[in-house]
């Protein structure tokens, strides 16, 4: 049995207690994937001799996941943006602080997110990303205002959450392609 002194947590009380580093932690992956992306996506051209007919030399030119071109772009420098000022601004919230460099860190995220509102939507959950980017807009809006209460925390994990589904979405294989002409011998 638990003595008087103890202060243990229940499990879901310790998770609640540290929601603002898990969520550190996330963008800090989803940030590592994103970067991932970009360094290992390769050169974009197809190889010079394809093995094959024509069609498996057009599907090996295709993207590996359903994201590949939109990750590989300036929209991946834009998000990178968005979570390292979103990271900042958890931080600065999860802190205390609400000085002059917590309402920067809001600032750069409003303006972050909506440049990234004007980039190229993703080809997959576009509504989401959007979604996501108007939560984080509104976040930082409030935390440039010194207004850190629970809408603010509630707008930050939304979008958080957002963006995660997003990346998570884009990095997915595109499927496989049969081929519409059968083999001669079944094969």
């Amino acid at each position: 049995m638990a003595e008087a002194g103890d202060r243990r947590l229940p499990p879901v009380s310790w998770v609640r207690g540290h929601l603002v580093p898990i969520a550190v932690l996330a963008v800090v992956v989803v940030g590592l994937v994103v970067l991932t992306v970009v360094a290992f996506g390769g050169s974009g051209n197809p190889p010079s001799n394809p093995v094959g007919s024509a069609a498996a030399g057009a599907q090996a030119a295709s993207a590996a996941t359903k994201g590949s071109k939109w990750l590989a772009g300036s929209e991946a420098k834009q998000l990178s943006a968005v979570n390292t000022d979103l990271a900042r601004v958890m931080t600065a919230e999860r802190a205390g602080s609400h000085g002059a460099a917590a309402k920067a860190a809001g600032a750069r995220l409003a303006a972050d997110a909506t440049a990234a509102l004007r980039g190229t939507m993703p080809p997959v959950e576009a509504a989401t990303y959007k979604a996501a980017l108007q939560d984080l807009e509104a976040a930082g809006t409030s935390a440039a205002g010194g207004h850190y209460g629970p809408k603010a925390k509630r707008l930050l994990a939304a979008g958080q959450a957002g963006l995660m589904k997003v990346t998570s979405a884009a990095d997915m294989p595109v499927p496989a392609k049969t081929s519409a002409v059968p083999e001669p011998n079944g094969q």
